[in-house]
């Protein structure tokens, strides 16, 4: 019965989509029903109707394109429904007997579906204050836990597996490491940190892509530039530089029968270090500690019962282990030594204030868009997300938990809000820069001109959403 308890987290997804087109509606519905406008139509979606029904002169109905929504406003007719909705003949005439509205209705009108977007995201970012919400403490930090010396990566192109090194290893970045900065941007986590990296556009004087970062070694601050190879990419063609942040690990469980079980190792211990050397993450455990040790006895250093327990050092012979696996038609394994314990990464509770919450998606936005319109950035069009990709990751969020799911909506209100404001014909922003436009010349624009520009617009927007939504479904089936 998988499949039922997937479907449910779908439906969870697709109700929490639904909740952020219709108060996106929402908002611009009662601002035009307060200014006095007259309303033909409220809809989710586009295209042709489902179902709906009429009341009080206003048909509401859902549409068969789940791409958004508009509401229908005859008096707006000269910059096409909002949302980007079609003209009708009828509604045209109905400008000969209508009054005309002001500036600073149209302003109104346009803008407050962002609003309402932004007050359901501010709602729900003090739901996660009020009751808070878990977090790995690793994504909390700015500290280097993990630097890889060797990186196996897929070319997209050829699908080749290849090995290369590590560009933030050969860079000289060390674990214990603090990021201040990336590329002259001041850092607050560990996940800003990869979503700056990742919409990075530097470029050395000779033309490679590089990341600068500002670290903190020692108490001293060191500028580090770090070279990213054309080759090295991922499926998503980004960049990345093989870092990961510092983690607190305890022993969840060990493994039954194997050294680690007989050698004084308990479960709620945490590790602390092997043969002396400090462990900051998972990886750095894995691919260097033990890696370096093979198959041998290490000393294994943890602390007794809690974090703040007394330092004990057991001798465990390591295990080895080899997995074989198939992608891409090939056959690939890995070569590892483990200790034979399953580790738990620390989880704390976090009170984020909703104001912080707010602009911190907003920069999060910022750094996405201005890396989009770069062209020195490897951030593309096929990396944005439309319906169907948002849907998949709101089920996968919705499956941790409420807080993560409402962590998630807070993130897609805030896009919506800033995406609509835009100054793109079609969206809210449009219709604000073409009554902008209009105010400044004392006269409205050509007809003509507009229902041209909005034709244009609408092809080319749903033009993206279908491109957008062939690289969601191959991100989502690979296969």
């Amino acid at each position: 019965m998988s499949w039922l308890y997937d479907f449910w987290f779908i439906l969870v997804a697709l109700f929490f989509l639904g909740l952020s087109i219709f108060v996106h509606e929402l908002g611009h519905f009662l601002a035009a029903k307060r200014r006095g406008l007259v309303i033909k139509r409220f809809s989710i979606g586009f295209g042709p109707r489902i179902f709906g029904w009429e009341k009080n002169g206003v048909e509401y109905r859902l549409s068969a394109f789940p791409f958004g929504g508009y509401v229908a406003l005859p008096q707006l007719v000269d910059m096409g429904r909002i949302e980007g909705g079609e003209e009708e003949e009828e509604e045209v005439k109905e400008l000969e007997t209508l009054p005309k509205i002001s500036y600073s209705d149209k302003m109104i009108v346009s803008v407050m579906g962002a609003v309402f977007n932004v007050l359901l995201a501010l709602s729900l970012a003090c739901v996660l204050w009020f009751f808070g919400h878990e977090v790995y403490s690793s994504q909390l930090t700015t500290e280097v836990g993990y630097v890889a010396k060797k990186l196996d990566l897929t070319v997209t192109k050829t699908n080749e597996n290849i090995s290369v090194d590590g560009p933030a290893y050969q860079a000289g970045i060390k674990t214990g490491d603090k990021i201040l900065e990336v590329d002259g941007d001041e850092v607050r986590d560990f996940l800003d940190i990869q979503q700056r990296i990742t919409a990075g556009t530097s470029r050395s004087e000779d033309g490679k892509r590089v990341v600068r970062l500002l670290i903190a070694r020692e108490g001293q601050a060191e500028p580090i530039e770090i070279e990213v190879f054309p080759g090295l990419v991922s499926n998503e063609q980004m960049r990345m530089i093989g870092i990961g942040p510092k983690e607190s690990l305890s022993i969840a469980n060990l493994i039954e029968g194997v050294p680690a079980e007989k050698s004084g190792l308990e479960v709620g211990d945490w590790l602390w270090a092997v043969n002396g050397e400090r462990v900051l993450s998972f990886g750095d455990l894995k691919h260097n500690h033990l890696k370096k040790a093979g198959y041998a006895q290490v000393e294994v250093t943890v602390r007794k019962g809690s974090e703040e327990g007394p330092l004990m050092t057991y001798k465990v012979h390591t295990i080895e282990r080899k997995t074989y696996w198939k992608e891409n038609g090939k056959w690939r394994n890995t070569h590892d030594f483990l200790i034979g314990f399953q580790p738990q990464l620390k989880q704390e509770t976090i009170y984020p204030n909703p104001l912080q919450t707010i602009w911190n998606r907003t920069i999060d936005m910022y750094v996405t868009l201005r890396a989009l319109i770069n062209p020195e950035s490897d951030v593309k069009l096929r990396n944005m997300s439309g319906p169907v990709g948002i849907v998949h990751h709101l089920s996968i969020f919705a499956k941790i938990g409420w807080m993560k799911l409402f962590w998630f909506v807070v993130f897609i209100n805030v896009n919506l809000a800033i995406l609509n404001v835009l100054p793109i014909p079609v969206l809210d922003g449009g219709h604000m820069m073409f009554a902008s436009i209009e105010k400044l010349r004392g006269k409205p624009i050509p007809l003509a001109i507009l229902e041209r520009t909005q034709v244009l617009f609408v092809v080319l927007i749903f033009s993206f959403m279908l491109y957008v939504t062939f690289f969601d479904v191959r991100r989502i089936f690979p296969s």
